[in-house]
C-alpha cells in the first residue's frame, strides 16, 4: 500500500482549499500595451528650440519685408505723423511769431518765403535745416541759424555780407562783398560812395587789397578806385586825383612806407600826379605838369618810365571818382 507523506498531504489540502489557480489575462486584439518613450537628449531639445525660433523669425521677417516693400509701413507712419502734427497745431503748437536778428538788407518777406511756412502752420512740421539752406541762398545772406521755440516762435539769426566795392565791368557796375562774392543787387546807386575796382579777377582779390590798405586807415579812406594790372598788382586812385602804383611783391610794406612819408612830408598836398612805389629802394613821383616834371624829376622820372608795366594802360590807368555810377543793371551771383 502506497503511503503519502504528511507534508505532501498538507500542501495538497491547502491548494484544494484555496480553490483553482488564476489564469493569465488574455489581451484583446485592439488593446495595445503602452510603451514608455525614450527621453530626448539635450542636443535634440536644443535643435527643436532652434528650429522653432528660426521658423518664427522667418515668418516675422517675411511679414516685415512685405510691409516695407509694399509701402504699407511708410504710409502708416506718414499718416500717424500727419495726424500727430495736426493735433499739436490744434493744441497751440502753430507758427505765430517770426523773430529775425541781424537783418539789414534782406527783406523780411523773402525770409518768410524761404522758410516755406505761413502763420498758423504746425511749427513741428517745419524742416529747420531745409529752411536754413534756403535762407542762406538769399543774395545778402552768408550764414543763418533757424531755431524753434515752442509753442509758436521761429527765430532766425542772419549774418549778411558787407558791401566792399563796386566792380566795373564793360561799363556796368556790380556790388562786391568783403568775401569776394558779387551780390545780386539790381540798383547799386545807393552804394555810389564805395571804391570802384576794375579787372576780371578784381572781386576775388579785393578783400586782400582792402585789408592791406587798412594798415594805413587815414590813407585807405582816400582811395576811390583800384585797377588790377595784369592780374598781378594794383594801381590806386586817391580822392585828389593822384595815382599810386603798388608793387607786385611786398605791397603792404610799400604801402606802410608811403604812409609814413606822407605823414612826415605831406606828399599828397604837392603838385604830384603819380607816385610809383614799385622800387624797393626809392619812391618815384611825377608832377602834374609834364614840362615841370621833366626838369625836376630828371633821371628818376626816366627810370620810372622804363620800369613801367607793359600791360599797364598809358592813359587814365585808374577809374576816376566821377565815374561813380548813378544806377546799374542787376548783378550776377558769381564773378565771371
Amino acid at each position: 500500500m502506497r503511503r503519502v507523506s504528511a507534508h505532501k498531504g498538507a500542501a495538497a489540502a491547502s491548494l484544494s482549499m484555496a480553490g483553482p489557480m488564476p489564469r493569465k489575462r488574455q489581451l484583446s486584439a485592439t488593446q495595445r500595451v503602452p510603451v514608455r518613450k525614450r527621453p530626448r537628449s539635450a542636443i535634440e531639445r536644443h535643435l527643436t528650440t532652434f528650429g522653432l525660433v528660426v521658423g518664427i523669425s522667418a515668418a516675422v521677417g517675411g511679414l516685415g519685408y512685405w510691409s516695407f516693400s509694399s509701402g504699407w509701413v511708410s504710409y502708416l507712419t506718414a499718416s500717424v505723423s500727419q495726424h500727430f502734427v495736426s493735433a499739436t497745431a490744434d493744441a497751440g503748437y502753430a507758427l505765430s511769431t517770426l523773430e529775425v536778428d541781424g537783418r539789414k538788407e534782406t527783406p523780411k518777406d523773402d525770409i518768410m518765403l524761404a522758410l516755406g511756412a505761413m502763420k498758423g502752420d504746425p511749427i513741428l512740421d517745419i524742416d529747420l535745416e531745409a529752411a536754413r539752406q534756403r535762407i542762406v541762398d538769399l543774395p545778402w545772406v552768408t550764414s543763418a541759424v533757424v531755431e524753434r521755440r515752442l509753442p509758436g516762435t521761429l527765430r532766425v539769426t542772419l549774418t549778411e555780407a558787407e558791401p566792399l566795392a563796386l566792380w566795373q565791368k564793360k561799363g556796368d557796375f556790380y556790388l562786391v562783398s568783403d568775401t569776394g562774392d558779387v551780390l545780386a543787387v539790381k540798383d547799386v546807386s545807393r552804394f555810389g560812395k564805395l571804391p570802384v575796382i576794375v579787372g576780371d579777377a578784381a572781386p576775388q582779390k579785393a578783400g586782400a587789397l582792402f585789408a592791406m590798405l587798412n594798415l594805413a586807415p587815414d590813407l585807405q579812406k582816400r582811395v576811390t578806385a583800384a585797377v588790377l594790372i595784369g592780374n598781378r598788382r594794383w594801381n590806386l586812385r586817391l580822392d585828389n586825383g593822384v595815382d599810386i602804383k603798388l608793387p607786385e611783391v611786398a605791397a603792404d610794406t610799400a604801402w606802410q612806407k608811403f604812409a609814413a612819408l606822407e605823414k612826415q612830408h605831406h606828399l599828397l598836398d604837392k603838385d604830384i600826379s603819380i607816385i610809383d612805389l614799385r622800387q624797393d629802394d626809392k619812391l618815384v613821383v611825377r608832377q602834374a605838369h609834364p614840362a615841370v616834371a621833366e626838369d625836376a624829376a630828371g633821371d628818376g622820372a626816366k627810370k620810372s618810365t622804363k620800369t613801367q608795366d607793359k600791360t599797364e594802360p598809358e592813359a587814365n590807368p585808374v577809374l576816376t571818382p566821377a565815374a561813380t555810377p548813378v544806377s546799374a543793371p542787376g548783378a550776377k551771383n558769381n564773378a565771371t
